[in-house]
């Protein structure tokens, strides 16, 4: 269910930035390399903690991000608890195309967040071909809170 991890060297970052016409600064491109080598959403909280070794404060990585996602590179999501999680795009559109993007779902107990795969976007298959989806997103409880809920283990062994 979730994304693989996907390593980005220091000249795809770069040829991705110059892409979009963003400048090349040392973080964008460690943002980059952070964001693509998970497989979930993550906060700008915990992507500070990945780079605070390299000397970055939250502002600057804020500001990293926000250029990221302001380009596309980035998809920023919200689930409602105001604390946006980041993650790369899929694709990168180019300017005359849409962007494509996956499907998350979210356990509304533990919070969990994971990608979806899906071979068909929502917008192949929704009657509503008069319209662009940009987000589908789903809510549930994960088979780990359920079995607590429940009192018994719910997972295909």
């Amino acid at each position: 269910m979730t994304a693989e991890k996907k390593r980005i060297s220091v000249e795809d970052a770069s040829d991705l930035l110059k892409r979009v016409g963003l400048r090349k600064t040392f973080t964008r491109i460690n943002v980059l390399q952070c964001l693509a080598l998970q497989t979930i959403p993550i906060t700008h909280a915990k992507v500070t903690e990945q780079l605070s070794p390299l000397g970055f404060d939250a502002s600057t990585v804020f500001r990293g991000l926000s250029d990221l996602v302001d380009a596309a590179i980035v998809a920023r999501l919200d689930v409602g608890d105001r604390i946006w999680r980041f993650e790369l795009r899929d694709e990168i559109p180019s300017s005359n195309t849409l962007q494509r993007f996956h499907p998350h779902i979210l356990c509304r107990i533990c919070e969990r967040i994971e990608c979806l795969d899906m071979q068909h976007h929502c917008a192949e298959e929704n009657p509503l071909t008069d319209w662009h989806i940009e987000e589908v997103f789903f809510r549930g409880i994960c088979a780990d809170c359920l079995s607590i809920e429940l009192g018994h283990p719910t997972r295909k062994q």
